[in-house]
């Protein structure tokens, strides 16, 4: 399953914002250098054709692109840093309600 937005992602369904982003982060922080490597170079991939059209532009359009880019990027990239952190995310779940509630 794609899931373009965290609110998506089953288990964290019913939490804030700010909570489902602190555990997204503790999950992409239990990937290994491999992963993080690859997932890295699958944004970079995706991003440098952008900016290569981007290049070629020569007129004002550019802020259109530059804005298209800006909007497009998150669209992209988030479903792919949330396919890679699938395995993690219950872990980094507990893992956040647990320091929570020892503070």
């Amino acid at each position: 399953m794609i899931y373009f937005t965290s609110r998506n992602i089953p288990t964290l369904q019913g939490l804030k914002f700010t909570q489902r982003a602190d555990i997204i982060k503790i999950a992409l922080s239990y990937l290994s250098t491999p992963q993080k490597t690859i997932l890295n170079i699958l944004k970079l991939l995706i991003i440098t054709p952008l900016f290569l059209v981007l290049a070629s532009v020569d007129s004002w359009y550019v802020l259109l692109y530059l804005i298209g880019v800006g909007l497009s990027y998150p669209l992209i990239t988030n479903p792919l840093s949330y396919h890679f952190i699938r395995n993690n995310v219950e872990k980094a779940k507990d893992d956040y309600f647990k320091n929570k509630s020892s503070l």
